[in-house]
């Protein structure tokens, strides 16, 4: 392929990735078929966009392993695509990063055909029993005990091989949810954040209450991706293009902002209402679009730890 095609190809990826996530986070059934070309980011790992959510395919000797699944309206499709950029269509693991329907759509295939399931403790739990879905809040679940994860664990991190491919894959605490995780792809050098990342194409992140996600928490998972990241790292959030360490650093800063200022309404006992209509994120709408839906629940995320009477 030439540079300017391979130019091209990525350009594409970008663009439909970021419109489909935006579809995803606003219009969800709108956005329940879309797919964009794979972009390929070493010679054994390949991000697709399934849904509008990101997935990663890892192509190793015994088939392929994937980081979240996408969206079950799509997962036909996102593994049609899988077999095709791969060369194999056993998919023989997937990391759940966080229970939310965009990232474990394709677990009732892939459980059903006997694949291992990595995921936290607490998503397995999350998806023995209906939960509303922020930010809409329709319900999702329960999975049928083959779709639940079958490894999992606690705390801190672990250890696999994918072929040659060295893999961590470690706790993010109570961020965007509580059993949020990461996977590292360490040869590869290529980061896979789950929720508590978004890209500003993608808009604000979700911060799921009723999961245990709250924002203080949200920026200490970011520190922590950030930490595990280098200068060169390819960071793939749960929506939008390939980020950086970077970027990383300047969403950490971003939301440690926002947080103290919605520490400070608290403590002055202001309401919901009364916080966005003062709008403690406005300078970063330009960039992020309207904030009202975030501050709303990074403010209520804050009353638990903070208020817990109120």
């Amino acid at each position: 392929m030439t540079r300017s095609a391979d130019r091209r190809s990525f350009i594409k990826t970008v663009i439909a990735g970021a419109t489909a996530a935006t579809l995803t986070r606003l219009h969800p059934a709108l956005a329940g078929s879309s797919t964009a070309p794979a972009q390929k980011l070493s010679d054994n790992l390949w991000l697709l966009v399934s849904g509008g959510a990101n997935v990663v395919a890892c192509r190793d000797p015994s088939g392929v392993a994937l980081a979240d699944g996408g969206p079950a309206a799509s997962s036909r499709e996102l593994l049609k695509q899988v077999a095709a950029v791969t060369g194999s269509a056993k998919v023989h693991t997937l990391f759940n990063t966080h229970w939310h329907p965009d990232q474990t759509g394709s677990n009732q295939q892939l459980g059903s055909d006997g694949a291992k399931i990595i995921a936290h403790e607490n998503t397995r739990l999350w998806l023995q029993y209906a939960n509303p879905v922020p930010p809409q809040n329709t319900l999702y679940g329960p999975l049928p005990p083959k779709a639940r994860p079958n490894d999992t664990f606690f705390y801190d991190s672990k250890q696999t091989q994918l072929g040659d491919e060295p893999v961590q894959y470690g706790y993010l605490m109570q961020a965007h949810t509580d059993g949020d995780i990461y996977v590292y792809f360490k040869k590869s050098n290529v980061l896979v954040t789950g929720g508590p990342v978004s890209a500003a194409a993608a808009g604000w992140p979700v911060i799921d209450i009723k999961s245990n996600g709250w924002i203080v928490g949200l920026i200490d998972g970011i520190r922590t991706l950030a930490g595990i990241a280098n200068d060169q790292t390819k960071v793939i959030p749960a929506n939008g293009p390939v980020l950086t360490k970077a970027d990383l650093i300047d969403q950490q800063q971003m939301y440690s902002t926002i947080s103290s200022r919605l520490q400070k309404m608290m403590r002055q006992g202001l309401g919901v209402a009364e916080v966005i209509a003062k709008n403690p994120a406005a300078e970063y709408e330009a960039k992020w679009g309207d904030a009202k839906v975030f501050t709303d629940m990074a403010f209520r995320s804050l009353w638990g730890h903070m208020a817990p009477d109120s």
